[in-house]
């Protein structure tokens, strides 16, 4: 009895699990990306020669 409800939860964690994964990469790859054009929009607007 015990022995299917806990082979039920673990079969739905891991994908769970993975589409929490999934979703937090996208959004920090988002963030990184809108992150570095700000930076770049920075740089070129103050006009900062790197070395």
């Amino acid at each position: 009895m015990t022995n299917s409800a806990s082979t039920n939860t673990t079969s739905t964690r891991p994908f769970m699990r993975r589409m929490e994964r999934r979703l937090v990469g996208m959004a920090m790859t988002v963030m990184a990306y809108v992150m570095e054009k700000a930076m770049l929009r920075s740089i070129k607007r103050s006009g900062t020669k790197s070395s």
